[in-house]
């Protein structure tokens, strides 16, 4: 019998998935591209940027006040997998707009439908995984832009995917407004989210 000199990458996938999901809840355990990472959960200045972030979102493009169904919904920390891409992450906070993908399903964990738009916040136990391995796999699988909020620089750094890999775009200071894709017609003072403590 003819043994083959590629590894199964589906079955190590799928081994490395049970880790994930062995996990406890004080733990992040994602996989981007084959590469396994783990943390501790992040520490409340992180939290407090994800929420001003989603709040900031969620009133101008998220929620309409006609009671029509806006055409952005915003998770925090879903878990996205990718076949494909051997790829189980979990972003601070991602989006899915109704008139390109769609939105995925409420009751799946897992999320197979790729987000348009995600949004990382940077701590230092997470920064180098976040702008390596996690940052490539978003590009792989195919999610249109990557924002990376940094608490202690107080800026926004943008990402626009071309030909599946994460573009650099415009970096925002404190003092600034973002206006970027995919929400170039917003105004957002990056100041504002991140609150002093």
């Amino acid at each position: 019998m003819r043994m083959s000199a590629f590894p199964d990458l589906a079955a190590y996938f799928l081994e490395m998935e049970k880790l994930v999901e062995a996990q406890p809840d004080s733990v992040v355990a994602e996989i981007a591209r084959g590469a396994y990472a783990m943390s501790p959960r992040p520490r409340v200045r992180h939290g407090a940027t994800q929420g001003e972030l989603f709040a900031a979102l969620r009133r101008p493009v998220g929620v309409t006040d006609s009671g029509a169904q806006a055409d952005w919904m915003f998770v925090i920390e879903p878990e996205i997998r990718s076949l494909e891409t051997f790829s189980r992450l979990a972003p601070d906070l991602a989006g899915w707009r109704r008139s390109t993908t769609g939105w995925p399903d409420l009751d799946a964990t897992p999320v197979s439908l790729i987000p348009d738009w995600v949004a990382e916040v940077l701590s230092p136990g997470t920064e180098s995984f976040d702008r390596g391995p996690k940052k490539d796999a978003y590009g792989q699988m195919g999610v249109g832009w990557l924002w990376l909020l940094d608490p202690d620089k107080r800026t926004v750094e943008t990402f626009s995917n071309v030909r599946s890999k994460m573009i650099a775009g415009p970096v925002f200071g404190a003092s600034g407004h973002i206006s970027a894709p995919p929400f170039e017609s917003l105004s957002i003072l990056v100041g504002s989210l991140f609150p002093d403590g």
